[in-house]
């Protein structure tokens, strides 16, 4: 039975102060806000009513070698392995397959996945699922999203970033929520966080993100499991997948991830009861910049700035590699994200529009922040 949700938010205090010196401990990593939201509105969904194929208005349904192996059997996927049962699902498939490109492999597996790229992508709001999980080993199960550019390796996470809101597997009750950012190659990062939920592959369960301009929030059946701004929310549209993936290189078929496919008794079966996207009305990014005291501990010139703004460190950060710092706009919305790579650092803002930003520098937990002017 579907049931929607009513969420209430709770307010956490603030914190402040560190050492000798008044840092400011806003919201940027998501403490706060919540208390302006009201009840989310149903903007997208589908339910998986009737058989056949799923919705081609809502999703698309990518058929390619996903996962080749030039050591062993590839895997695939496949329209034919994503359908709808007639009981409202929409089941997404496992099966072990003939040697499909002729590589000499003695069979390749095959496995479903739909995504709405092209037909529907949304920025912030509440993403959610139910689904089953499977039975067997050797493969897992995706909901994720790739929201912006995610190859791109400009400005960390925020102009692109895949968030994976579930990953999850047939033989575990270990469920992985993760941020990747800076593309797939060399300058590839991530943050994320995994649990043991005893009883999850029993049944239905729900699984969400709510995507705010400064945080992402995890929820397993309604419950907070993790909040992160990964490498600097995207503030990018994105779209949805949800996935079944195979792999038999040597990363994936451990006890670490999906473990042996070979070993499994295939076919096997992902079941998605609903897809629900909801706008979460009237939020208010919960600090405006005008509000933040301004402490002077970073030392910023020129001031306004037109091409460039240098930042002076405070002794207590002099020796201290790689700070995380961000760009903060008058709305409270992350729009750059980076590493310090030098002393004093000297920070490019000629692509910003002009008005009132914020610098923020992250230290064990708290904030260094000062505001500047764009000309």
């Amino acid at each position: 039975m579907k049931i929607f949700f009513i969420l209430t938010f709770l307010l956490v205090p603030m914190m402040s102060l560190m050492a000798q010196t008044e840092i400011t401990k806003s919201s940027f990593d998501g403490n706060f806000g919540e208390s302006n939201i009201s009840e989310p509105r149903l903007i997208w969904s589908d339910e998986f009513s009737g058989t056949g194929i799923p919705d081609p208005s809502k999703w698309d349904r990518p058929e390619y070698n996903r996962r080749p192996n030039a050591k062993g059997p590839d895997g695939y996927w496949s329209k034919e392995d994503s359908f709808l049962d007639g009981k409202g699902n929409l089941v997404i498939r496992v099966r072990k397959i003939g040697d499909k490109n002729n590589d000499g492999d003695p069979y390749d597996y095959s496995v479903g996945a739909v995504r709405t790229m092209g037909k529907f992508q949304q920025k912030y709001g509440r993403f959610e699922i139910r689904c089953q999980l499977p039975k067997q080993q050797g493969w897992w199960v995706a909901f994720w999203m790739m929201q912006g550019n995610v190859g791109s390796v400009a400005n960390a996470g925020v102009d692109g970033s895949e968030v994976d809101v579930m990953e999850a597997f047939g033989w575990t009750n270990k469920i992985n929520h993760a941020v990747h950012y800076d593309g797939y190659g060399a300058a590839h990062k991530s943050v994320g966080k995994n649990e043991l939920i005893p009883g999850i592959r029993e049944g239905f369960h729900t699984y969400s993100l709510e995507w705010y301009p400064e945080k992402y929030v995890f929820f397993v059946d309604d419950k907070e499991v993790w909040r992160s701004n990964g490498g600097g929310v995207c503030n990018q549209p994105g779209y949805i997948k949800v996935t079944g993936e195979i792999s038999t290189e040597d990363w994936a078929i451990n006890s670490y991830w999906s473990n042996d496919p070979s070993k499994a008794a295939y076919p096997d079966s992902f079941k998605v009861d609903y897809v629900r996207v909801y706008e979460i009305g009237n939020y208010v990014p919960p600090t405006s910049i005008n509000n933040i005291h301004q402490n002077n501990v970073l030392k910023l010139y020129p001031n306004p700035a037109d091409k460039s703004l240098t930042v002076n460190l405070p002794e207590e950060m002099s020796n201290i590699e790689n700070l995380d710092m961000q760009i903060i706009n008058s709305a409270g919305q992350v729009i750059k994200s980076f590493k310090q790579l030098s002393k004093p650092v000297q920070i490019s803002v000629g692509d910003l529009k002009k008005g009132l930003y914020l610098i923020v520098v992250r230290l064990n937990g708290a904030y260094f922040s000062q505001k500047f002017m764009k000309t």
